[in-house]
């Protein structure tokens, strides 16, 4: 692989420039199937740039010398090849495509259900519903209004989902998830894709696949680091996260005993700006940026609270003890939120 597109390879599967920045300087380079495992998770790709760039990485996996004979680590079987993740890739991408295609193209006794998920906070996050249509024409006809109605609006609509079925099946369908462009809250693409029915083809097959394998990333952070995941900017406090060393070898645990790791991430507590209440959340470390707190600190009103639980967790502290301290705020700003509001 050439240094010019292990670079463009290298962005898109780790967005993070301060994880891309600290993998440099560890010394850490990432073979292709960790590239395409990486590419396959990362939410910032459209389902199109996706699948793009893991078609550049077939040919890398079987130019390998020992494609055919090399053993790579996964969750339940371990007895991947290179050559065989070549093979599921393709198998992924094909499957990808049938999915775009059905959902896309109006088809005999189908129908479409359309909802909109907002940042407006009185609806808790929850989503929307517009309607159910008989085409994607009048799918799209819908989504360019409610785009319109918001121009005006001091919220914005976060992603259009749909879901398409047969009118008297609502099970079987194919599912997808619409988020605006970088740059262009106009325009909406297709960042996701899912089936009760058509996956079966591939996951029967493939339950195995190479989006499952486990890739150590080593990153900057450290308890008490405040966080922004990248993806959607939810902002956490970092915390039970001594050292990459320890980290690792918990995974590798969960690994060896058939344990699900598609949701490792550095563990964070996450504080939700207006209702003040914590939640437990693990950031996937590719997706995350330290806060520059100096920024921050007159646009995010949860900024004083979250500093605050930042010089805790350094202590070894936690969310339960800060809030315990700081009750009467908490009850102060619950309370101006509600005068607010309501």
């Amino acid at each position: 692989m050439t240094d010019e597109k292990y670079k463009k390879l290298i962005h898109a599967a780790i967005p993070s420039k301060e994880v891309r920045d600290y993998c440099e300087k560890m010394g850490r380079i990432f073979a292709p199937y960790e590239l395409a495992t990486l590419i396959c998770q990362n939410t910032l790709l459209s389902y199109s740039q996706k699948d793009a760039l893991l078609a550049e990485l077939v040919p890398e996996l079987r130019a390998e010398s020992n494609a055919k004979t090399r053993i790579i680590s996964g969750i339940h079987k371990n007895s991947y090849s290179a050559a065989e993740i070549a093979d599921e890739i393709e198998a992924y991408i094909g499957m990808e495509n049938k999915l775009e295609e059905y959902l896309l193209n109006d088809s005999p006794g189908n129908v479409y259900e359309l909802e909109y998920v907002e940042s407006a906070s009185y609806r808790g996050g929850e989503p929307y519903m517009c309607g159910i249509f008989s085409s994607i024409n009048k799918v799209y006809e819908r989504m360019e209004k409610e785009i319109d109605d918001f121009k005006d609006c001091k919220e914005k609509i976060l992603s259009f989902r749909l879901r398409k079925y047969k009118l008297d099946d609502r099970d079987n369908y194919v599912y997808g998830k619409f988020i605006p462009e970088k740059g262009n809250p106009d325009k909406f693409n297709l960042y996701y894709l899912d089936s009760s029915f058509m996956v079966d083809e591939y996951y029967n097959k493939h339950h195995d696949g190479f989006e499952n394998l486990l890739v150590l990333i080593p990153h900057p952070f450290r308890n008490g680091d405040i966080i922004c995941r990248i993806d959607d900017g939810l902002m956490g406090v970092v915390c039970n996260l001594q050292d990459d060393e320890v980290f690792f070898e918990s995974l590798q645990v969960r690994e060896k005993r058939g344990g699900d790791i598609s949701d490792v991430g550095i563990p964070a507590d996450y504080l939700e700006d207006e209702r003040f209440c914590y939640d437990h959340l693990a950031f996937f470390p590719t997706l995350c940026e330290k806060v520059d707190i100096a920024a921050c600190k007159d646009s995010n009103p949860a900024m004083p609270l979250l500093e605050a639980c930042a010089t805790v967790m350094k202590g070894n502290g936690s969310f339960e003890y800060l809030f315990h301290e700081w009750n009467k705020y908490i009850y102060e700003r619950r309370m101006e939120h509600h005068r607010h509001y309501y």
